[in-house]
């Protein structure tokens, strides 16, 4: 859990980090755009405007071209420190042209307009410009790259010193847990002995009943907390490769009876031989938790459907019961003590089972997933499978 909140901590800093930066160096390039946009259309105007009117020289090497279909010459205008054009490189420009129009070719930017006795036409070279503003952007790409890397060393850095305090918390949580289960097995162990041997000398006896039927609650909820506790310090043991379609069908079967006594009927669908790598103990756990909570929660006389297909190397199981679930209830189905109907307090569930389930999934790195539409829950498993044993 702090791993995923350090993650999401270190995703939401980066993200308006890379906004903030990135809309900097974009409104930067934009602005530049701009403003050699405005400078190509203003040493256009230059070369295509013969006034008498004073206007600053163009920045930019600019060329007017003017021709006269009466005596059939051309004259070439402009500044004589840019040599690198003539008429005839011109004039084979301007032919193809259509009037009005400014077209760029190579960086130099040209334009025609129709005078009384033949065209000028103004020749604009940006190449430099266009340059210059590839580089900006080609900088721009590089200090976007580098000031990420950099924050996020920065921000990793930062959220470990930032969730130390919560990790030093949740570690003391989990310990207290760990060691309050331990402290409470043995006792209870002797309670339930005791109460069971009473049971047997006095069976009519209504509190005696309910001193054991609340010590086997309290026993179920002790050894839920060691199984999470469990799961929380150990790392992943061996995993191994098994027939998942095989377990699966065991477990269905031995949890018929189950299913017989809540009135409700299983219906399978298992694809044979479906092999996956994972912890087989804990993933027949999950398995048969997700079948007890479906079985549970199943109205009577209704029925439950199970399913499980292999497709492009990954498997999917499925499990489906009649009922609803709201988004708020399914965005904490899998926190630990959550229940969806609180009315329920004498089912023997304490709201671990399907806390347990995610905890197993992650740790086989699975996906375990909840839906619900038209009046239907779904509880989905999605993982790696493979073809051969090894």
């Amino acid at each position: 859990m702090i791993k995923r909140l350090q993650k999401q901590f270190i995703l939401m800093t980066m993200f308006f980090l890379g906004i903030v930066v990135g809309a900097i160096l974009i409104l930067q390039c934009v602005q530049t755009y701009e403003r050699n946009k405005e400078e190509i259309e203003y040493c256009m105007d230059w070369c295509l405007e013969l006034t008498t009117q004073e206007k600053k020289a163009p920045t930019l090497p600019s060329y007017t071209l003017i021709f006269d279909n009466v005596t059939d010459s051309y004259m070439l205008l402009g500044d004589r420190r840019y040599q690198g054009y003539d008429v005839e490189s011109i004039r084979s420009e301007m032919d193809f042209l259509t009037y009005d129009e400014m077209v760029e070719k190579e960086g130099v930017y040209y334009e025609k307009k129709a005078t009384v006795q033949g065209y000028i036409g103004g020749v604009v070279d940006a190449s430099v410009l266009i340059k210059q503003f590839k580089l900006l952007v080609t900088r721009s790409v590089l200090i976007f790259a580098g000031s990420m890397a950099v924050f996020f060393l920065a921000v990793y850095s930062m959220s470990k010193w930032i969730v130390a305090p919560v990790q030093e918390t949740w570690d003391a949580h989990k310990r207290f847990i760990a060691d309050a289960s331990h402290e409470l097995k043995t006792p209870l162990t002797i309670i339930l002995a005791d109460s069971e041997l009473l049971l047997d000398k006095y069976p009519n006896n209504p509190w005696l009943a309910s001193l054991y039927e609340e010590a086997s609650r309290m026993k179920q909820l002790i050894y839920s907390l060691l199984e999470l506790a469990r799961y929380d310090a150990l790392p992943t043991s061996l995993k191994e490769r098994f027939d998942l379609s095989s377990m699966c069908e065991k477990i269905s079967l031995g949890l018929e009876e189950y299913a017989y006594e809540k009135k409700v009927l299983i219906e399978e669908s298992f694809e044979p031989n479906i092999l996956i790598d994972a912890e087989k103990e804990n993933t027949h756990r999950l398995i048969s938790l997700l079948f007890d909570n479906a079985i549970k929660y199943a109205p009577e006389e209704s029925s439950i459907r199970v399913c499980l297909v292999n497709k492009e190397h990954h498997f999917l199981f499925t499990i489906e019961n009649r009922g609803h679930l709201s988004s708020e209830q399914m965005k904490h189905i899998f926190d630990r003590f959550y229940k969806t109907d609180e009315s329920r307090k004498k089912d023997g569930s304490y709201g671990l089972g399907l806390a347990i389930a995610k905890e197993i999934a992650q740790r086989n790195r699975m996906s375990l997933q909840v839906d619900s539409k038209n009046e239907k829950v779904v509880f989905s498993i999605y993982g790696k499978s493979f073809n051969t044993v090894k």
